[in-house]
């Protein structure tokens, strides 16, 4: 059976963070069990003077020097793990029971699908009769395929991307990664039948709150003009997207990119997809 490496991002300066991650660490070890694969977890602690104590079986916790960042972060406990599989994982998740066994099963019949994501039934926009009629789906649209709380990667992903891009704090992390994961004609699925429940808002990663503030100059017209609110009052979300489309173009250079690579792909000429997918 392969073995699963659960990388957790926490701040761990608070009694119900220390909680949430019991929590977490918890449902996913009965999982583990449930599906008799071997595991590891990995806390990378952004708290240097945490103080907090874990009776955690195979739990390391590293603690490193570095300010904060999202996937630099993700990318330290990439390089300590030692498993076929890397779970990156917020720490405001619980984990269902059987969600490694279903997970599991859908890879272990599916090698050329390297990158899965778990469903949240609150949370997901896809339509309810495509997710009750399929075991897994392929995609790669951010809330509906591609879950950033979540994503569980083969280690031939890194493999072939080598890193996530460190340049990505925090917000649209989840996009870039699903860019690079069609970059190099990588499958991603969201498994239907593996529930894990995001508690949305209660991540210690991550920093929502913002006071008023001027739009960048290089803020896209399109949020601006389709009232992307939720982007819109946030001044590192605004950011974050500023930061994507200048490594991988404009909304509408992507949109013709990914259909060249669809297109190729259908060909089975996926190989090409690195030299039409660039980036900066």
């Amino acid at each position: 059976m392969p073995k699963f490496s659960l990388i957790v991002l926490s701040k761990t300066d608070q009694q119900s963070t220390y909680d949430m991650n019991v929590e977490c660490f918890d449902t996913f070890i009965k999982s583990a069990i449930k599906a008799k694969v071997d595991y590891e977890i990995l806390l990378i602690e952004s708290n240097k003077n945490s103080h907090y104590q874990y009776n955690v079986q195979h739990l390391k916790i590293i603690t490193p020097k570095d300010a904060f960042s999202f996937h630099k972060f993700l990318n330290i406990g990439v390089s300590h793990a030692n498993a076929e599989y890397y779970i990156l994982s917020n720490n405001d998740v619980v984990f269902d029971i059987n969600w490694l066994v279903e997970t599991n099963n859908v890879l272990q019949h599916n090698p050329k699908l390297l990158s899965v994501s778990p469903l949240d039934p609150k949370a997901n926009s896809l339509p309810k009769e495509a997710l009750e009629n399929n075991n897994y789906i392929v995609g790669y649209q951010i809330q509906k395929h591609l879950t950033g709380w979540c994503i569980v990667a083969h280690k031939k992903v890194f493999e072939a991307i080598k890193k996530l891009d460190e340049r990505f704090g925090f917000y649209y992390a989840d996009n870039d990664y699903a860019m690079q994961l069609q970059k190099y004609n990588i499958k991603h699925a969201l498994v239907t039948n593996a529930i894990v429940h995001h508690l949305h808002g209660q991540s210690s990663v991550g920093d929502n709150k913002n006071k008023s503030f001027e739009l960048p100059a290089k803020t896209p017209n399109y949020i601006i003009k389709e009232n992307w609110t939720w982007v819109l009052n946030n001044k590192k979300m605004i950011e974050g997207l500023i930061l994507f489309h200048d490594k991988w173009g404009s909304r509408k250079t992507i949109k013709i990119k990914l259909f060249l690579a669809n297109t190729v792909s259908k060909l089975g000429l996926g190989y090409l997809n690195r030299f039409i997918i660039t980036h900066s």
